[in-house]
């Protein structure tokens, strides 16, 4: 009997964590990021984190699916020195003019934990943005597809 004492005590905390809220409350921390920042209705704020351990450099998603109007937040986990800039011989020119124009082909040192480099997409060509993440001597390679919601969906893949 004991047993199922600790049954119902261990249940009752996740079952009071439901309680409350309806699935219309359930709110998407892509879209409500896009919304702190200003960005238009529909758009989304995604997270690419930096890292690392020794002389590796890691970055997770490497890969951004993004759409026109959406920003891409670059943001430290450690303590180390990264920076993070685009590739200038694998973008396309128009690609490359507007990172320039816009301030944004390249970050400043982001010197500690939870140093941000935010890159705003609105306005952007469509195509891929190679990127390239380096501290302490190690490096990782990312892109960003910018792309409509129609060319996202691929008919022959299941």
């Amino acid at each position: 009997m004991v047993g199922a004492g600790l049954l119902l005590f261990s249940i009752l905390p996740f079952g009071l964590g439901g309680c409350g809220g309806g699935p219309d409350e359930v709110s998407d921390p892509e879209v409500e990021g896009a919304r702190a920042l200003g960005l238009r209705s529909g758009a989304r704020l995604h997270q690419v984190v930096l890292g690392g351990r020794g002389t590796e450099e890691h970055l997770l998603p490497s890969r951004i699916l993004a759409s026109p109007g959406d920003a891409v937040e670059f943001v430290t986990v450690d303590h180390r020195v990264h920076t993070l800039f685009f590739l200038v011989d694998s973008l396309s020119s128009e690609g490359w003019d507007f990172l320039v124009s816009s301030g944004q082909e390249a970050s400043p040192p982001l010197l500690s934990r939870g140093s941000r480099f935010l890159v705003r997409l609105e306005g952007a060509p469509l195509g891929r943005y190679p990127f390239q993440s380096r501290g302490h001597g190690g490096q990782a390679f990312g892109v960003i597809e910018l792309r409509t919601l129609s060319d996202s969906i691929d008919p022959g893949s299941s």
